[in-house]
């Protein structure tokens, strides 16, 4: 590409570009098009069950669960959903996953914008496609879980700071945005924002020689926003619970994290992290391979400040989660924006150094490598429905053969697509590449893997729904400890927790009173009463024959009981 032509383009304002509009078809294709169609799972009830005695209780202040306060993380995300469900006056799961949505489109438009002030179009567009398509993405990309909210608001901290730093925008308001996003990504999941933010800019700063900027009123400025942002918070929290119930609600998940090490532990999760880094960022993560070639780091040009930072974030940010024997990729999610950005350079440097009619040996293996694995997966999942049809075990693993054919034959074409574009070279080819990449990644998540949900999903929200019908009216119902989340979210009455290992005088001696209590591996906790069963509710996120964890609901057992 002529640098002539990349000046023009890099003048116009980006977001009237055409690579916008993709990547709104895009996420909406790989997000928003099946946001409801997979039960509620995981951490998603607890999350919505907070937001929804928020609204109960009128209390926004301290996130609680069965009207205790939870100490787990701090309340941004259960005010999103808690707004977004009196917004549409319904808790469907689309209304409690809708926030993940918008921030995961935030995100990409984020990357596509910051990556334009250093990189063409095309490149930019790859960025964006990246992050939006990488594989651990479609995992948490439309679920209502804390992760695509946070990964906005650290990921926006750090790329509007060096944005603002990058095209001179005035000192205050680049400062404030960065500690003000900061500060409500430490509302969202607690100290990790603080952490990446803080740490990443001072180095970078100190490695550029710009250290001087941190001595500044701007900064100050923004120091004092960020604080003040946070407050607004923990002061009303301290003064409505307690001081120990904030410390808890911000300390408690980060610091079990760093406790109780085991050396064999820590020693086969350094070698175990990397590996499920790279598998959660494919198929993009083996182009960063590319910075390996001297030729291509010469080549930064104007993208130099920009490939300093994100890897400096990704740098700093990586001992925290690597380390740690229960640090999860999950964690270095908000730092999957950066890698998407690095791919985007890595690429523009190669159509730098690119000779015309010479190919990059790199890029022809890599998309001999994306191709093949398109042309594997479209024979894999035709032969799969052919002789795993109907089988009583893999069933649900596996499509219709008519719906089979349909994918098995995209796929091939896709791979075909891929396949033309292996001489590179040209902006062109590298946009035929990661479009059809990017379109196979949402058919085979968006599509294949979450029909294989659906079938598999465990139907907690009509089991529920049953039960209630058969209790007697006017009954209440108590929990020993805290019940599974989503037990809690879909009775949606108030269950009222007593001890965990209960004695007879915790039970209230009125017989309209039921009782439930969680059975996992720990087995039933003792009662020391008789007690009926009525019901026993599997909570597993896919069915089971056995279910691995239940609620149990049954009643005492007193005279004139059957």
């Amino acid at each position: 590409m002529k640098s002539e032509d990349y000046k023009t383009e890099s003048e116009r304002s980006w977001w009237r570009e055409p690579e916008v509009a993709i990547l709104i078809v895009l996420v909406a294709a790989a997000y928003f098009l099946r946001i409801g169609d997979v039960t509620l799972r995981g951490e998603e009830t607890r999350r919505a069950q907070v937001a929804y005695e928020m609204i109960q209780s009128g209390d926004w202040i301290v996130p609680r669960e069965q009207g205790e306060p939870y100490m787990s993380r701090p309340p941004f995300q259960n005010w999103l959903i808690g707004l977004s469900s009196l917004a549409f006056g319904s808790w469907d799961p689309w209304i409690i996953r809708l926030h993940s949505v918008l921030a995961a489109l935030f995100t990409t438009f984020l990357i596509y914008g910051y990556a334009r002030t250093c990189l063409s179009r095309v490149c930019a567009l790859v960025a964006a496609l990246a992050f939006a398509t990488m594989g651990q993405m479609f995992e948490i990309g439309n679920q209502a879980e804390t992760e695509t909210t946070f990964i906005a608001l650290v990921s926006s901290s750090l790329l509007l700071w060096h944005w603002g730093m990058v095209k001179g925008w005035p000192a205050a308001r680049t400062w404030i945005t960065g500690y003000a996003l900061m500060a409500v990504g430490f509302l969202c999941k607690g100290p990790q924002a603080p952490v990446y933010f803080l740490t990443s800019v001072f180095a970078y700063l100190v490695l550029t020689g710009q250290w001087r900027r941190v001595f500044t009123r701007a900064h100050l400025a923004g120091a004092l926003i960020g604080m003040a942002v946070i407050l607004c918070w923990m002061i009303p929290c301290g003064l409505t619970s307690s001081w120990t119930v904030v410390q808890g609600i911000v300390l408690k998940n980060s610091t079990t994290r760093m406790v109780s090490w085991d050396t064999s532990k820590v020693l086969s999760h350094l070698i175990s992290f990397p590996v499920e880094v790279v598998g959660g960022t494919l198929p993009w993560s083996p182009l960063l391979i590319g910075f390996a070639i001297p030729a291509l780091r010469r080549a930064l040009g104007t993208a130099r400040p920009h490939a300093i930072f994100m890897t400096l974030c990704l740098v700093l940010a990586l001992p925290t989660c690597w380390i740690p024997p229960t640090g999860s990729s999950r964690y270095f999610m908000p730092l999957f924006p950066c890698m998407a950005i690095l791919v985007g350079i890595v690429l523009e440097c190669g159509l730098r150094v690119e000779i015309s009619g010479q190919q990059l040996r790199g890029w022809c293996w890599y998309v001999r490598f994306l191709s093949g694995t398109m042309a594997g997966t479209a024979l894999l999942v035709v032969g799969a429905s052919v002789f795993l049809a109907g089988d009583p075990t893999l069933g649900n693993w596996v499509e219709r053969v008519p719906v089979a054919f349909e994918y098995g034959g995209l796929f091939l074409l896709l791979a075909l697509v891929v396949y033309t574009g292996r001489k590179g070279g040209v902006p062109s080819q590298v946009r035929k590449v990661a479009l059809a990449t990017a379109c196979f990644m949402v058919l085979l998540l968006t599509g294949l893997m979450t029909n294989t949900l659906v079938r598999r999903a465990e139907d907690q929200a009509g089991a529920i729904d049953r039960l209630k019908e058969q209790l007697p009216p006017g009954h209440r119902l108590v929990s020993f400890g805290h019940i599974h989340s989503n037990f809690a979210y879909y009775y949606v009455q108030p269950i009222t927790p007593l001890p965990y290992l209960p004695t007879e005088s915790d039970l209230p001696t009125d017989d309209s009173t039921l009782f439930c209590f969680d059975v996992g591996e720990e087995g039933r906790p003792p009662l020391p009463f008789d007690w009926d069963k009525l019901a026993i509710i599997s909570m597993d996120r896919n069915h089971h024959d056995i279910p691995e964890y239940a609620v149990v609901v049954g009643r005492p057992r007193r005279t004139g009981n059957k």
